[in-house]
């Protein structure tokens, strides 16, 4: 992960997006991830913000 990338704040980022329905805001910061960043951020979202990037909205 790059050093400018703090992992907490953006699982923060996602997190509070999903718990407010944005679903496709969560989609569109996840597909803008590198790999590396999406296999550190997923222990630290949460299942809701899990589901929502999952969902075929």
């Amino acid at each position: 992960m790059d050093e400018s990338t703090n992992s907490e704040k953006l699982a923060s980022v996602f997190n509070r997006a999903s718990q407010q329905g944005k679903a496709a805001f969560c989609k569109m910061l996840w597909n803008n991830q590198p790999e590396t960043v999406q296999t550190q951020l997923k222990p630290l979202l949460s299942e809701t913000t899990l589901a929502a990037l999952r969902s075929e909205d």
